[in-house]
């Protein structure tokens, strides 16, 4: 009775044992979808850098734009040696006029302050926020690119999981029958080479799983040298459900032609502003010899103030055919977005006619299954019954097998359609 009991105590700590190993493997196995895929990707993209880089130059540029509208002060200095200077023909009684020195020089400073000139300085920063924007974009635009090769991974991964899945499936089946057949032999009513064309087959299967495993390791560091991260062999990738959207076109294509569309539009309204009128005041003090009297040889401080008006009234029509210019430029990008809108299209057409090819493949696949299985059953109780041979039986589990790879491969291409579609036609 004792020896009873403790069995039963150490079967109980086996099956918990067992439980927590389990469990503990199942938290150990990381689950990647592949929307995590391209957020990891996202972060992890080299051309993130740029971005920042990018909003450091405008940021720089903007500053520097922005000490236009600052008074600007100058220091200048000059020491000239004449080889004549003005006299006059004649003389005066009474009345010496010295004449001015071969040796002059001067020393200013001169304070200028921009007034007006018709708001240029603040079209020329929003043509820079235009040209930021727009850089930006062209980033985003490059790492969506990017999607469409972390689609092809990611499915392909779960195309050979799925495959996998099955083939061992597979394989316990006919190991379970080469069992069965075992029993039979011992019994002396099955010959003793009855079970090898299932053995073969097992070893076929095997052989097929080595090479999926190596498949997948190699996919699966691809998939990780995309999105930037080591993806560990616990890491299970789950099979998502796309649903394809109603949405209006998003693509960063469309926002990156609106945008490039603007730095012209800024452009434009800094043409239409170029030749308004420009007023400045401005005062230079400072000493020299001579002074602003030339007639007075000392040396004299000095100083002058005004103010200055500036307008181009005639420029032979160059702004107006630059203006023309930008507009050609619009009408260029137009073209370039029907172009790409006309080639997203027909992407996602091509998309929408495989998902509806896969999706009838898909409902065969269930029917054909089905048909496979009651074969296979029927097979094996005339295998039993030595109607048929493992040979022919083998045949029937090999039909099986490809069914259900089949209808696996199916589900994959259906998802990974939509999922292209998704990114052909969405961010």
């Amino acid at each position: 009775m004792k020896l009873i009991h403790n069995s039963k105590r150490f079967l109980i700590l086996l099956i918990l044992v067992i439980g927590m190993q389990s469990t503990i493997l199942l938290q150990a196995q990381e689950v990647l979808s592949l929307t995590e895929c391209y957020t990891t990707a996202e972060t992890n993209y080299p051309l993130q850098a740029k971005k920042e880089l990018l909003n450091t130059q405008f940021e720089i540029e903007q500053a520097i734009l922005a000490t236009q509208k600052l008074p600007k002060f100058d220091l200048g200095a000059q020491a000239t040696y004449q080889s004549d200077v003005v006299s006059l023909p004649f003389s005066l009684p009474n009345m010496e006029i010295e004449s001015p020195n071969q040796e002059q020089w001067k020393a200013t400073f001169t304070a200028s302050q921009l007034i007006y000139n018709g708001g240029l300085i603040d079209l020329q920063k929003n043509i820079n926020k235009a040209k930021s924007d727009a850089s930006q974009q062209e980033i985003t635009v490059q790492f969506h690119q990017l999607k469409s090769q972390i689609n092809q991974l990611y499915f392909s991964v779960l195309s050979v999981e799925q495959t996998k899945e099955v083939i061992l499936k597979n394989i316990e089946q006919l190991q379970d029958k080469i069992s069965e057949i075992e029993s039979r032999i011992k019994n002396g009513v099955a010959p003793e080479n009855a079970t090898a064309p299932l053995q073969v087959k097992v070893l076929e299967l095997q052989q097929k799983i080595t090479e999926i495993d190596a498949t997948r390791q190699q996919l699966v560091d691809k998939l990780g040298s995309v999105i930037g991260e080591n993806i560990s062999n616990n890491t299970k990738l789950k099979l998502p459900e796309v649903f394809i959207n109603q949405n209006q076109n998003t693509r960063p294509e469309i926002a990156l032609f609106d945008l490039q569309k603007e730095v012209i539009t800024q452009n434009n309204n800094l043409l239409s502003k170029k030749n308004y009128p420009k007023i400045s005041a401005f005062g230079t003090g400072g000493v020299g010899n001579p002074g602003l009297n030339m007639l007075d040889n000392s040396t004299q401080e000095f100083y002058i103030v005004g103010a200055k008006f500036q307008w181009n009234v005639f420029d032979w029509n160059a702004n107006k055919k630059q203006r023309q210019a930008l507009a050609i430029n619009k009408d260029i990008i137009d073209n370039q977005r029907e172009v790409f809108e006309w080639q997203q299209n027909i992407s996602a057409n091509t998309y929408v006619s495989e998902i509806e090819k896969y999706q009838t493949l898909l409902k065969s696949d269930s029917e054909l299954i089905v048909l496979h299985e009651k074969i296979v059953a029927t097979a094996s109780k005339q295998l039993k019954h030595d109607i048929i041979t493992t040979a022919d039986y083998t045949a029937e589990v090999n039909k099986l097998l490809t069914a259900e790879i089949n209808q696996k491969e199916h589900e994959i291409q259906i998802a990974l359609a939509k999922a292209n579609y998704q990114i052909t036609m969405f961010n």
